[in-house]
C-alpha cells in the first residue's frame, strides 16, 4: 500500500471490506461497477471519485458521510504534496458526445473545487438562480451521475464549482452533442419499437414502411 494520505484512505475501504467478508468482485457486483474499479480505489495510489467512495462505502458498511469526511481530508493532505498539475477537463471536452462523458468531466471540476457539500453548492448558486437556474441538492447528484441536464444549469454547477467563465463555450458545446446524441438515439430507438410492434401484430406493409425509417437515406 503507498504511503501517504490516499494510501491510508484506501487501506481504511481494504479493511472494511474484510471485516464484511467481501470479495472485491462482490463488491463490483453491489456497486454496478467494475471490478477494475474496485481495485483502483483500494490501490491507493490515486484517490477514487466521491461517488466511488462513497458507494463502496455504504457496500462494506461504513456511514458514507464518514467516509466523505476521510476523502475530503485525503484530498486535502495530497494536495499539499508535491506533484504533477491536475489535468484540466476543458482539454478533453472536443472528443465529449454523450452525457455520461459530460458527466464524467464534471465530476472532476467538483473534485477539483474541494469536493464541496451539495448544500454549499446549492448556496453558492442561489444569487444567481433567477438568471441562471436553481441548483438544489438533488440535481447536484443527477449531475455527477451523468444524468442530462439543461445549459442554464450546466452553468449554474460550473459557477458553483468556480469555473472560468472562459471556458463555458467549450461546456456548451460539449452539451449540446451530448443532447443531439441523445435525441438521434431515441429516435432510432423509437422507430425500431414501431417495427416491433408491427413485426408482432404481423402487418406486413407496416413492417416494411419501419424498416424503410431505419435505413439511412
Amino acid at each position: 500500500m503507498p504511503p501517504g494520505p490516499v494510501g491510508a484512505f484506501a487501506e481504511r475501504l481494504r479493511l472494511a471490506r474484510r471485516y464484511r467478508g467481501l470479495s472485491r468482485d462482490e463488491v463490483a457486483k453491489a456497486m454496478a461497477c467494475s471490478l477494475a474499479t474496485v481495485r483502483r480505489a483500494e490501490a491507493g495510489d490515486t484517490l477514487p471519485q466521491l461517488p466511488i467512495a462513497r458507494s463502496y462505502a455504504a457496500v462494506c458498511g461504513i456511514d458514507p458521510d464518514e467516509v466523505e469526511a476521510l476523502w475530503k481530508r485525503a484530498r486535502r493532505a495530497d494536495r499539499r504534496r508535491p506533484g504533477p498539475a491536475a489535468p484540466d477537463p476543458s482539454a478533453e471536452l472536443r472528443s465529449v458526445c454523450d452525457f455520461a462523458g459530460l458527466g464524467a468531466l464534471l465530476v472532476v471540476v467538483y473534485e477539483e473545487a474541494g469536493a464541496p457539500s451539495y448544500r454549499e453548492l446549492e448556496r453558492r448558486a442561489k444569487p444567481r438562480a433567477r438568471e441562471l437556474a436553481p441548483l438544489p441538492r438533488s440535481t447536484v447528484g443527477r449531475v455527477l451521475a451523468g444524468a442530462p441536464l439543461s445549459e442554464r444549469r450546466l452553468v449554474a454547477f460550473l459557477t458553483a464549482c468556480g469555473v472560468p467563465e472562459e471556458t463555458f463555450p467549450l461546456w456548451l458545446r460539449a452539451r449540446r452533442r451530448a443532447h443531439r446524441s441523445r435525441t438521434l438515439a431515441r429516435r432510432r430507438l423509437s422507430r425500431v419499437r414501431a417495427a416491433e410492434a408491427a413485426w408482432s401484430s404481423r402487418s406486413r406493409l407496416e413492417y416494411e414502411r419501419a424498416l424503410d425509417s431505419l435505413r439511412p437515406s
